[in-house]
C-alpha cells in the first residue's frame, strides 16, 4: 500500500513535470503572440499619426499657397489703384498748370536717382 501511495505520488510529481513542460511552451508561444499584437498596433498608431501629421502638413501648405496668392492679389489691385491715383494726379496737375511751366530738372539730369523716386512716391502717397 505505501509503494502504491509512493508510486500514486511520484507519478504525480511527474504528471505536474510533464504539464509544466507542455504549458511552458504554450506560455512562450502565448507571450510572444502578445508581444506581436502589441508591436503591430504601436506601429499602426505610429503610421496612423504619421498620415495624420502629412494631412495636417498638406492643409498647412495648401492654407500658405492660398494666403500668398491672396496677398499677390492684394498686392496688384494696390498697385493698380497706386498707378491710376498717380496717373490721375499727374494728369491734374498738367491740367491745372499753365503752358509756362518747366520742369525744375535739366535735360541730363531726366534720370531719377533713387531718392528722388523716394521722395516722388512719398509726395504721391500724400
Amino acid at each position: 500500500m505505501f509503494r502504491r501511495r509512493i508510486y500514486a505520488q511520484g507519478f504525480t510529481l511527474l504528471a505536474m513535470v510533464a504539464g509544466s513542460v507542455y504549458w511552458e511552451k504554450d506560455r512562450s508561444k502565448r507571450k510572444e503572440y502578445d508581444e506581436l499584437l502589441v508591436e503591430k498596433k504601436r506601429t499602426e498608431k505610429r503610421d496612423a499619426w504619421i498620415r495624420e501629421l502629412e494631412i495636417r502638413d498638406a492643409e498647412d501648405t495648401e492654407r500658405q499657397m492660398l494666403r500668398d496668392r491672396l496677398a499677390k492679389g492684394r498686392a496688384a489691385e494696390e498697385k493698380g489703384l497706386r498707378e491710376k491715383q498717380a496717373e490721375a494726379l499727374e494728369k491734374k496737375i498738367r491740367e491745372d498748370t499753365t503752358p509756362y511751366v518747366r520742369s525744375v530738372l535739366e535735360p541730363t539730369e531726366e534720370k531719377r536717382s533713387s531718392i528722388l523716386d523716394a521722395c516722388m512716391d512719398l509726395w504721391r502717397t500724400r
